[in-house]
């Protein structure tokens, strides 16, 4: 069986890999076995003609005692997710507990309820440590969690941040761009104030104008007054 529920293969093809898979496990597991015992069992000289005969007599058995038990344990496993529609961790713990007894039922009710109990509790196990080596190697390793997601503080732009460290002179870069924007010289028509030798240059709406404290010298030899209100001096 495979580790996610979800990597599975749907139903009518489960139950062909259950049993295939069955079968190579416990022929190679039963082979390795009774090639050892067969060793062991055998008198001196003849110990590895007595490891292979006893190999190839009760692998084959061996294997297809594994096969009958996926077999069963598919078809129950694949009835319970059609009954209940969900694929979950119970199935597969019900599926080996109705194996078990099935398997025991010639040998009469106790023997059947105590098989049952052991296939439900070796299933429980077998999914509980399954679901623990997931969750166990999906976490990441200490010291190489994201660092974007371990980051503490406003971002880099933020121009409502407290000022870092360096100081003042660190503005953030939307604060920059505001006060570049504000201390631009305006362009267009200009204002001069300001008396001789001296002048200020503003926008007036669009319209140059220059003010002077002393008036010019031509408009001064062209009036007789003057600017003082009460007459020219004599």
């Amino acid at each position: 069986m495979r580790g996610n529920i979800a990597d599975r293969d749907p139903c009518p093809y489960r139950i062909i890999e259950d049993i295939g898979g069955a079968f190579a496990f416990g022929a190679v597991g039963g082979g390795i076995w009774h090639l050892g015992k067969g060793a062991w069992q055998s008198p001196k000289g003849a110990r590895v003609a007595g490891a292979i005969g006893n190999c190839a007599a009760r692998a084959p058995v061996m294997g297809g005692q594994f096969a009958v038990w996926g077999g069963l344990f598919a078809c129950c496993d694949c009835s319970l997710s059609a009954i209940r529609q969900k694929e979950d961790p119970w199935n597969s713990i019900v599926s080996g507990a109705a194996t078990g007894g099935i398997l025991a039922a010639r040998a009469g009710p106790k023997a059947m309820a105590s098989a049952a109990v052991v296939g439900g509790v070796i299933l429980a196990l077998i999914e509980g440590m399954g679901i623990w080596m997931n969750n166990y190697f999906s976490m990441p390793p200490p010291g190489m969690e994201d660092p974007n997601a371990m980051a503490v503080g406003p971002p880099a732009n933020d121009i409502t941040a407290p000022p870092t460290s360096g100081g003042l002179g660190m503005i953030p870069t939307g604060l920059a761009a505001a006060s570049r924007r504000a201390t631009q010289q305006p362009s267009g028509n200009v204002m001069t104030i300001g008396g001789e030798g001296e002048s200020e240059r503003f926008d007036a709406g669009g319209h140059e104008t220059t003010f002077s404290s002393g008036g010019s010298s031509s408009e001064n030899k062209g009036s007789g007054g003057g600017w003082w209100p009460f007459g020219g001096s004599s």
